[in-house]
């Protein structure tokens, strides 16, 4: 998915589009970008036999590696395949460093503040998803509507997330920390309820997505670190390659 967004600080958890095949009788190659200021993201997805799902993602950025992998099952109506639903499993590798000077959320605090993230771990996570499926015919158009929620448990080898008052570093020679919160192998969990949008011409589609993000952690105290962006929507493009199903031999 090609995605118009930004954030000026990083967050600690690094969130990515949520990959929603949702496929039909036909066996196909599902292919997504996303595109961010500084990451680009790749998704390929595909159903080799009926009502099997595999896929890959992965993302890339300054300081940034995301590397996913996920295996599922799928099922739809007999009724044009209106009604459909997938049950993804799948596991994740993150490894993400930013430090900013001066970013543009200072202008709201007193003084100059750097900001520095640093975040290393695995994630396994679990993924159903269902949407109704339909059709256009006056402008030849497909649609679709689906809500997924992925449920991830997050161990996190690394979670750093400080804030630095720049001023008063440079005037006192020592580092002075607004926010310094550094958690090493603690684990925490996460929702991420989503709502996504297609509305396709022929195998292009246009993706529009709305994402939530609610962790929860025993061990990891996160009020005071940008975690995360809380919610996050993305707009984007969507390709799909469609095999041409064998002619039956006439007798």
């Amino acid at each position: 998915v090609f995605c118009l967004s930004s954030c000026a600080v990083r967050s600690v958890f690094v969130p990515t589009s949520q990959n929603i095949m949702l496929f039909d009788e036909n066996k196909q190659i599902q292919a997504n970008a996303y595109v961010g200021t500084n990451t680009a993201q790749l998704q390929l997805a595909h159903n080799p036999v009926k009502h099997l799902v595999v896929g890959l993602s992965t993302n890339y950025g300054a300081g940034l590696s995301i590397y996913e992998g996920y295996l599922g099952t799928y099922g739809y109506s007999k009724n044009n395949a209106h009604w459909r639903c997938e049950l993804l499993g799948g596991a994740g590798y993150t490894n993400n460093y930013s430090q900013i000077d001066n970013a543009w959320t200072s202008a709201f605090k007193p003084g100059n503040t750097s900001y520095e993230t640093v975040s290393l771990y695995n994630k396994f996570f679990v993924q159903p998803a269902f949407g109704f499926f339909s059709k256009i015919d006056m402008y030849k158009l497909s649609y679709s509507f689906s809500f997924s929620c992925k449920g991830s448990y997050i161990d996190f080898k690394k979670y750093i997330y400080r804030e630095i008052d720049a001023d008063e570093t440079k005037n006192t020679g020592a580092t002075v920390y607004l926010v310094n919160k550094e958690y090493h192998n603690k684990d925490l969990y996460l929702l991420e309820p989503a709502f996504t949008n297609k509305i396709g011409l022929r195998n292009v589609y246009a993706v529009l997505q709305a994402e939530v993000m609610m962790p929860y952690s025993k061990s990891i105290d996160i009020r005071n670190t940008k975690f995360s962006p809380v919610f996050l929507f993305s707009f984007g493009i969507q390709y799909n390659f469609i095999f041409k199903r064998p002619k039956k031999a006439t007798p």
